[in-house]
């Protein structure tokens, strides 16, 4: 076990024996679970980044904020450390019963000073398979949290993002989000230890708000304005990346291949709203066109948000509270369904922000079933959304968007214009 102390962060390199399980099941079907998305959860949120480091194992690093775990002096050493009980297993697919291969560690990590993240990694073997799925258990034993996750494994083509990893700066610390800020410094390692250079290329970005969830005559596509492209040398196995323009820059190491690794610049408060246009994008969803437009033409944004939230509340103190609970629904849209635009103009940061965090979610390879319900009128409100399986992103999801969401839809923008936090 190597420990390396770095700046806020705290990176345990964990060797893993894994023990083959085949003749075990796991249960049919899809898995549930709402948590993911909701940070007020007694949970775990921890993060995932999967790189295909060599033809014989794969590493998948993972990430725990300090701030979920437990820490405590009560052990024989009195050292002030969180235990973690780790454990996966590997299967070809939710719906598959058969595990492929399974492990467990536990895990003792000493707080550090100023520490915020835990960020380790464990490798796992290679599969004779194109795609597979590992489930993740995470329990911290002081604090009795657990999280359960799943990660989609993706070795069909050599060009896509699992065959990169992103550090930030030089001291190796993985990067598990899509989007980076301007004065980041990020290094691109590849698979291929041999390459030359790598291909960067700019896109511009510029998305509208997602149709409405009834809206069934328009159908979404990635379209996608080139702007420059240019070529950056590999050294030491690495590609150093910075750029302050805002937009899309796709990293390829085999020019001949579409897909790469993608990264996104929106601003550098990102994915937290601060700016006057970033707070009007967000309200886009409650305000009529006519509103919309007054407001990005105005000559004090700030004054005109206010003047909006002011008039829809009826008080300062009301308006306080559905600002803090709208923007903050935004920012966690942000936060978790960024992929090649902003989280809260994608389809499931449409219904988050609007509707807040599901009941309950149904997590099936390709989709995921968001479901509210009334406990008082005993309904269900269902919406499904697909992973697009050929996008730049790995985490793009559509909206299978059907009439039968009108009325309600129109309730929660009604009762939100009402001063009103909707709730199904």
């Amino acid at each position: 076990m190597i420990k390396m102390k770095l700046k806020l962060l705290f990176v345990l390199f964990i060797s893993i024996t894994v023990a083959s399980c085949v003749s075990k099941q796991v249960q049919k079907g899809t898995k549930t679970g709402a948590s993911k998305y909701n940070p007020a959860s007694s949970v775990l949120h921890p993060q995932f980044k999967v790189f295909h480091e060599t033809d014989d194992y794969s590493k998948l690093y993972f990430k725990l904020y300090t701030k979920e775990l437990r820490f405590s002096s009560a052990n024989e050493q009195r050292t002030n450390q969180t235990v973690i009980k780790l454990s996966y297993k590997i299967t070809s697919s939710l719906r598959d019963n058969n595990i492929l291969d399974s492990a467990k560690t536990i895990l003792k990590i000493k707080k550090q000073l100023s520490q915020t993240s835990i960020i380790s990694f464990f490798k796992i073997k290679n599969i004779e398979l194109k795609h597979y799925l590992i489930e993740i258990n995470l329990y911290d034993v002081y604090g009795n949290k657990k999280s359960q996750s799943y990660i989609s494994v993706n070795k069909s083509d050599d060009g896509n993002e699992q065959y990169y990893i992103t550090f930030k700066g030089k001291n190796n610390k993985p990067v598990f989000t899509e989007y980076f800020k301007p004065n980041d410094t990020l290094y691109i390692k590849n698979k291929n230890s041999s390459l030359k250079s790598m291909q960067i290329v700019h896109y511009i970005n510029n998305f509208k708000t997602p149709e409405k969830p009834y809206n069934t005559d328009k159908k979404s596509s990635i379209r996608l304005k080139k702007d420059t492209s240019w070529y950056v040398p590999v050294k030491n196995k690495k590609s150093i990346f910075y750029a302050k323009e805002p937009g899309i820059y796709i990293i390829r190491a085999d020019t001949t291949k579409i897909r790469g690794i993608m990264k996104v610049q929106f601003s550098g408060a990102y994915p937290l709203i601060s700016k006057s246009n970033e707070m009007i994008e967000a309200i886009a969803y409650i305000l009529k066109n006519d509103e919309l437009l007054k407001m990005q033409n105005s000559m004090n944004k700030k004054l005109s948000i206010d003047n909006f939230w002011l008039k829809t509340a009826g008080n300062k103190e009301k308006a306080r509270e559905l600002i803090k609970i709208w923007y903050n629904r935004a920012t966690y849209s942000n936060f978790y369904f960024t992929s090649y635009k902003k989280g809260v103009k994608t389809d499931r940061g449409m219904i988050y922000t609007v509707l807040g965090p599901a009941d309950d979610i149904q997590y099936f390879d390709d989709a995921e079933k968001w479901i509210y319900t009334n406990t008082k009128t005993v309904s269900k409100l269902e919406f499904i959304f697909v992973k697009q399986s050929n996008s730049i992103s790995n985490n793009d999801y559509t909206l299978i968007r059907e009439n039968k969401y009108e009325s309600v839809w129109n309730k929660a923008i009604k009762t939100w214009r009402l001063g009103k936090v909707f709730r199904y």
